[in-house]
C-alpha cells in the first residue's frame, strides 16, 4: 500500500509539474499578444517625435520638424515592440502603446 501512495504523489506532481507549464506558456502567449496589439504603429511613433521635438526651444524644434519633414525616420516593427531610425541612429522606442523619443538622435552632430 506504501508504494502505491509514492506512485500517486509522483503522478499528482507530474501533473502539477505539466499544470505549471501549460499555464505559464499560456501566460507568455497572453503577453505577447498584447504586446503586438499594442505595439504603435508609425503614425503613432511620428506624432510623438513631433510633440518631444516641440518641446525644445523654437529655433531647435523649427530646424529638427523641419528636417523630419524632408527626412522622415525609417519605422521598424518587430510584432511586439516598433522603433524608428533617424540617420543611422535610433530615434524612438515603442512597446505597450508607449512611444520613447530620443531627441539627441534629430540634432546635426
Amino acid at each position: 500500500m506504501h508504494a502505491i501512495n509514492n506512485n500517486d504523489k509522483n503522478a499528482t506532481l507530474r501533473t502539477n509539474r505539466g499544470n505549471v507549464l501549460v499555464y505559464t506558456l499560456i501566460i507568455l502567449l497572453l503577453g505577447a499578444i498584447l504586446m503586438a496589439v499594442s505595439n504603435p504603429n508609425q503614425e503613432r511613433h511620428l506624432q510623438v517625435i513631433k510633440e518631444r521635438l516641440a518641446g525644445q526651444n523654437a529655433l531647435a524644434s523649427v530646424v529638427a520638424r523641419t528636417a523630419l519633414a524632408v527626412n522622415p525616420p525609417s519605422y521598424h516593427s518587430a510584432l511586439v515592440l516598433s522603433y524608428t531610425k533617424y540617420n543611422n541612429k535610433l530615434s524612438s522606442i515603442g512597446l505597450f502603446s508607449y512611444v520613447w523619443v530620443d531627441t539627441k538622435a534629430f540634432k546635426n552632430k
